[in-house]
């Protein structure tokens, strides 16, 4: 697994698309990127985009580590979670009081990898951080969301977005 140190270096790392002609289709369930770093070529990553019945959009990166997927960061609408309740020397201060936390699926929140815990166990309310995304309520929205995680990511290429069709 990661230090709390590689994780933040990986999502540091600039990134661009593999395939720099790829559209993210709005329309569809599921919306694969890989991204790869030119700063630091032994790192793959993949950016997943996906709807379903329980979760409105779920918008997540994870490292490609070992044929396995390492989750980074994830932004959740509509999505229930519970954060553990041990705290590890490990845990950041600012996600200290938020053990034990119930996310009910009306509050949306981010998960962040913390080491010593299964990948994305934590997740802090969207309301209590700088990401200007707090809720997904038209169709812009989503728009808007995918632009502020690529920059939250430190994507660089440019991202094309077929908007569906409501």
């Amino acid at each position: 697994m990661l230090t709390n140190q590689e994780a933040k270096y990986l999502l540091d790392l600039e990134k661009v698309l593999i395939n720099p002609n790829q559209t993210i289709d709005l329309s569809k369930k599921k919306n694969r990127l890989e991204l790869i770093s030119h700063q630091d070529s032994d790192h793959n990553f993949l950016v997943e985009i996906t709807t379903n019945q329980k979760i409105i959009l779920k918008t997540s990166i994870h490292h490609l580590e070992s044929n396995f997927y390492v989750g980074l960061l994830r932004i959740d609408y509509r999505g229930g979670h519970h954060n553990p309740t041990n705290i590890l020397p490990t845990l950041p201060d600012i996600l200290i009081p938020y053990a034990d936390k119930w996310f009910n699926p009306t509050e949306s929140h981010m998960h962040i990898y913390v080491e010593g815990y299964r990948p994305l166990a934590w997740a802090i309310p969207l309301s209590d951080i700088d990401f200007p995304i707090k809720d997904i309520t038209q169709p812009s929205d989503l728009s808007d969301l995918i632009f502020n995680f690529a920059r939250r990511i430190n994507l660089k290429s440019l991202i094309n977005i077929q908007q569906s069709i409501l």
